[in-house]
């Protein structure tokens, strides 16, 4: 018994001890002492009353007895009680701690209560608690009145029904044991009842209730409004099972909570943990409102489930589809589930997603198992998605967010974000831009208020309208100054080049960036390398290397103190000196105030010297194509190795191919032979000669000129085309040639240089030697062997110190320049001019012996002298002398007659004036 129930009922027993006093008190004032009997130990039967007790008192005057600790038995009825009164009337009176109890399992206890014999009915007006400890049952009220069967109990004012689970407060309650009935009338009210371990309070207010103590079924008829832990429960009907605690509730039936009124057919429940909400489910709360098929509230999670074709809609327009709601009453959430996509969509935004979970208290909204979310400002998709809408804070993982308005994006493995800091932490996969610059790293911190971007692992930064980008291992990017720091090693690479080192600092502004240290700037073909100590660029125009530097670029490696390079005009611009080298050619120089074309590969340089394996090469200016591995050198140029010099204004050679060329005038000296050209070409591998306008003069003062030259210098085998003249020399008299083709072949002597082994004059050929000039159309001279042969129109003029000029014509001849003997073949015609006469042979071959005047000529021969002519089959002619020795069907004509003179060959063989000459 709690305290304060101890304390009411030692108040109603002092009320009753000195209600007892009060109403025995008045016999002290009875002068004369009235007559009592006093019984101890006392059985006491009387009219249908069975009376036990301590002490009995009967007072013979006023035919009452009085009981002390007394037990009453009447018609099954046991009462006990400290005091008890037995009136005349037979009228049973009881004060203090009285204790009734009935054999259908009713018991009542109150400090006071009056049995009334005529009408057999007990009461009290002071206060009665009834019980059945069988049903579990318990009902008081300030008024009490039943029979001593308790058949029909009735109790008013302050009226309180307790079951296992219920406590009722009301104006009256009556109870039938016939039928096992509790009827509870007038306005009830259910205060604080357990429905379920731990699952809740339920109270309520009712208009009459009616308990069933059979079933312990509590019913109502009336319309009755319940409150379940701050849910609101409204109907007309209730059937509650005390026992199972099951219960429904039917007839105008709607819910309250969180401020949402939702209507439904009926609610259930089984006894269990659900409370089911039966046919179509209606809720708003004058902004929201929603339609489900039906719905379960469990009371242990307290959720309650709204399934099938749920649908929402708010004030402002927005529309809701879903497959189940669940809300929690406890934490307030709000999750919606779909097998297929959970709708949103408003006048501004639209949701799609299966899981959604919203926090009515807080504002947050959590996405899963995949989303997408469309908004005015705000674009989303992703695995799942959280918001906070009071602290303007939230997440996505694996997702994206697009701000329209601010024209962001971020995306990664997980998305932290806050709308009032305007700040993004993206982690994992992370990616980040704005309508400038894309951020990618494994994790992007974007503080948008505080003005910073921080990239504290391996980041790649691109910027969009420039369209080149950054890599480092961290980064910090400075948004109200717009400075780009990356710390460590850094790539910078734009459309044009790249610039690789270690600490940068960038302004966006002016596009400047400046390289602490182990500066490499690359072009954008990736074939030129600067690398340099420290150094500046700007985007898209210079790199400023500020201290000593490499550049390689293909083989070649250069050297020099500091560069500038203009990365629009794609070129390098190198002060000072310059040193190079190619490794794979192994050829090394030095130049000064160079500039290398990186789209070209070309490197231009002053007071250029260098050498390779074979070369020694120098100029005022070169133009190093080093893709090609070839080289333009300009004024005073040089080519030299250790048999060749070459010399020009102009000079281009080839160190792949070992081919020296010059479009302007060039100069070879190739051991004993000067060599000048109008232009040319020299293969320094293979020796192969070609130029234009071309003179060779060599140590021996022989000398070859021509409009081409073609050949090999090695050996000296050459081919002049074109114009060609020149002059070897015979014993050391000069031997004079020249014709359209002429090829020169040379051998090597015994000190091994190369000496004139034989002349081809071709087309036009001339040779002159002293006073013998040789015509064909092919003409050979082997100074060697002192030959010359000649074919083909072949022509000799002779002309001795006296002024006789002699021509020889014939098909092929064949001379010895030494000796001047000359053998003719076919078709030979010799004539001789002397002051006073002409001679004029002819014969099919012939001997010309120039020092001995002598011509041997044979095969039908024909000799005019003037004086007379000789046909034979051989003469030798002296023509010095002019005497001739003829032999063989010699025919003579003397010309004593002119007219009968026989002029030519035909009247010789026809037999005309013909004379024998022994």
């Amino acid at each position: 018994m709690d305290k304060k129930k101890l304390a009411y009922r030692i108040v109603i027993a002092a009320a009753l001890v000195l209600g007892y006093f009060n109403y025995f008190g008045d016999e002290k004032k009875i002068e004369k002492k009235e007559e009592i009997i006093e019984t101890t130990g006392a059985v006491y039967d009387t009219e249908g009353y069975h009376i036990e007790a301590e002490k009995q008192k009967d007072f013979i005057k006023t035919n009452e007895t009085t009981f002390e600790k007394a037990k009453a038995v009447l018609d099954g009825m046991i009462l006990t009680g400290d005091n008890a009164i037995l009136d005349a009337g037979k009228n049973l009176l009881l004060k203090s701690n009285i204790l009734g109890k009935n054999l259908n399992g009713w018991e009542f206890e109150t400090q006071e209560a009056k049995y009334t014999k005529e009408n057999g009915e007990i009461e009290s007006t002071i206060g009665v608690t009834a019980f059945n400890k069988e049903q579990e049952l318990e009902v008081s009220g300030k008024n009490f009145k039943s029979d001593l069967k308790m058949e029909n109990v009735t109790l008013s004012g302050d009226v309180s029904f307790k079951t296992k689970n219920i406590t009722l407060s009301a104006q009256q309650a009556k109870y039938n044991d016939k039928d096992k009935v509790m009827n509870i009338e007038g306005q009830a009210f259910l205060s604080g009842s357990n429905l379920g371990d731990g699952s809740g309070i339920l109270s309520g207010n009712f208009k009459g209730l009616r308990y069933d103590t059979k079933t312990n079924v509590l019913t109502s008829s009336n319309p009755f409004e319940l409150d379940y832990n701050g849910i609101k429960l409204y109907g007309e009907n209730l059937s509650l099972n005390d026992k199972t605690e099951s219960f429904k509730i039917s007839k105008n039936v709607y819910v309250v909570a969180d401020g949402y009124k939702i209507d439904m057919e009926s609610i259930t429940s089984d006894g269990g943990d659900n409370i089911n909400f039966n046919g179509k489910i209606k809720g708003s709360n004058g902004v929201y409102s929603f339609v489900g098929d039906d719905g379960i509230y469990n009371k242990v999670t307290k959720k309650l489930v709204i399934k099938g074709d749920v649908n929402g809609t708010d004030s402002d327009g927005g529309k809701l589809k879903a497959d189940m709601a669940i809300y929690s009453t406890d934490t307030k959430d709000l999750e919606l589930i779909s097998d297929k996509n959970i709708e949103y969509a408003s006048p501004t935004n639209k949701i799609l997603t299966k899981n959604l979970k919203y926090q009515t208290v807080t504002g947050e909204l959590y996405l899963k198992d995949g989303y997408s979310y469309f908004s005015d400002q705000y674009d989303s998709k992703g695995e799942s998605f959280f918001y906070n809408k009071l602290t303007g804070k939230g997440y996505v993982l694996k997702g994206t967010i697009k701000d329209l308005v601010e024209n962001q994006t971020a995306s990664g493995d997980r998305v932290d974000f806050d709308r009032d800091e305007e700040s993004y932490l993206v982690d994992g996969d992370a990616h980040f831009e704005d309508g400038n610059y894309i951020f990618e790293s494994s994790k992007v911190d974007y503080l948008g208020k505080k003005g910073f971007v921080y990239l504290p692992e391996k980041y790649i930064l691109k910027r969009k309208l420039e369209k080149d980008s950054f890599e480092g291992l961290k980064g910090e990017y400075n948004l109200t100054t717009e400075i780009f720091k990356s710390f460590g090693a850094f790539k910078y690479v734009s459309t044009n080049n790249s610039v690789e080192g270690t600490n940068l600092e960038f302004n966006q502004k002016t596009g400047i960036g400046t390289v602490e240290k182990d500066l490499v700037a690359i072009d954008k073909k990736g074939e030129t390398k600067v690398v340099s100590t420290t150094g500046e660029f700007k985007e898209n125009e210079f790199v400023k290397m500020r201290d000593k530097l490499v550049l390689t670029s293909g083989d070649v490696v250069a050297n020099a103190n500091s560069a500038d390079y203009q990365i629009k005009d794609q070129k390098i611009y190198i002060p000072g000196e310059i040193i190079f080298e190619d490794v794979v050619k192994k050829s090394n120089g030095k130049m000064y105030n160079g500039v290398y074309e990186t789209d070209k590969k070309i490197f231009t340089g002053e007071k250029f010297s260098g050498k390779d394996v074979k070369n020694a090469s120098k100029s005022d200016i070169i133009k190093y194509f080093v893709s090609q591995g070839e080289f333009i050198l300009e004024g005073n140029a040089e080519i030299k190795d250790d048999i060749s010099t070459l010399k020009g204004e102009r000079l281009q050679y080839n160190q792949n191919t070992e081919i020296a060329k010059s479009n302007l005038p060039i100069n070879i000296k190739y051991t004993d032979y000067n060599i000048d050209m109008k232009n040319g070409e020299l293969n320094k591998k293979s020796s192969y000669l070609t130029g234009e306008t071309v003179v060779i003069k060599s140590n021996l003062n022989e000398e070859f000129k021509g409009d081409r030259v073609e050949g090999t210098l090695n050996n000296m085998n050459l081919d002049f085309i074109g114009n060609v003249s020149g002059r070897i020399y015979q014993d050391g008299v000069p031997v004079n040639f020249k014709g359209d083709f002429v090829r020169a072949y040379f051998k090597k002597n015994a000190t091994g240089k190369n000496e004139i082994q034989r002349v081809e004059i071709r087309k036009n050929a001339v040779v002159e030697k002293e006073g013998t000039t040789l015509y064909s159309d092919y003409l050979e001279i082997q100074p060697e062997k002192k030959l010359v042969f000649g074919k083909d129109n072949t022509k000799v003029i002779m002309k001795d110190a006296n002024g006789v000029v002699t021509t020889v014509t014939a098909n092929i001849m064949t001379g010895n320049l030494n000796t001047e003997v000359i053998d003719l073949v076919g078709k030979v015609v010799i004539v001789r001019k002397d002051k006073d006469k002409t001679l004029n042979a002819t014969s099919t071959k012939a001997k010309l012996k120039n020092k001995e005047n002598l011509a041997e000529l044979r095969g039908d021969v024909f000799v005019d002298d003037g004086d007379s002519i000789i046909t034979a089959d051989e003469v030798d002619y002296d023509m010095k002398t002019n005497k001739a020795k003829a032999r063989g069907n010699v025919f003579v004509d003397y010309k004593a007659n002119e007219s009968k003179s026989i002029t030519n060959k035909n009247q010789i063989n026809s037999g005309y004036n013909k004379i024998i000459k022994k």
